[in-house]
């Protein structure tokens, strides 16, 4: 049994705890919040959640979804997005050195994450074709996997893990 902690990096950062088991489980999904006065105070909140999560409840593999820059996003947010990535790289590194546990990590691209969770990365709208959005996402995570997700950060956490799991705990020929 491998369990499973998979991120969408954000202000609000999605996750999904997966544990493949059979008969096959579902997820449980969260949302954390980043709040707080300064860039260190966030990322130092989400490094902190980190290991408290990995004690309540260890985990043997930690997924998180890559960023991609838009027009829309402000430095502050790049930033942000980039220290919650080196806080993952952080706590898998300091989980090796310190506690002498080995965890199963990947970075998956959003374009992963999306075909994995919608079969397609573009869908016909009109006749045109259009690139599945965050509603897209949130849709198929309710109705096709049947997850009870709240917000769109939780469907890309699902969606992150369904690809770390095939790429960290492959399933073994019979």
């Amino acid at each position: 049994m491998s369990k499973l902690l998979a991120l969408d990096l954000s202000t609000n950062v999605g996750w999904a705890r997966m544990v493949r088991t059979y008969p096959v489980t579902t997820p449980t999904f969260g949302t954390l919040r980043l709040e707080g006065p300064d860039l260190t105070f966030k990322i130092g909140r989400f490094l902190a959640w980190l290991f408290n999560e990995y004690d309540r409840e260890p985990f043997d593999g930690l997924a998180w979804e890559g960023s991609i820059k838009t027009d829309t996003d402000t430095v502050a947010l790049l930033e942000l997005m980039i220290g919650l990535a080196g806080a993952c790289y952080a706590f898998v590194g300091l989980m090796r050195e310190r506690e002498g546990i080995h965890l199963a990590w990947t970075k998956v691209s959003v374009d992963d994450a999306k075909a994995e969770l919608c079969c397609s990365l573009t869908k016909i709208v009109n006749g045109k074709r259009k690139k599945m959005d965050k509603d897209d996402m949130l849709y198929h995570a309710r109705r096709r996997m049947g997850w009870p997700v709240t917000t769109h950060h939780e469907a890309d956490a699902g969606a992150v893990g369904l690809v770390a799991y095939s790429r960290l705990f492959p399933k073994r020929a019979a």
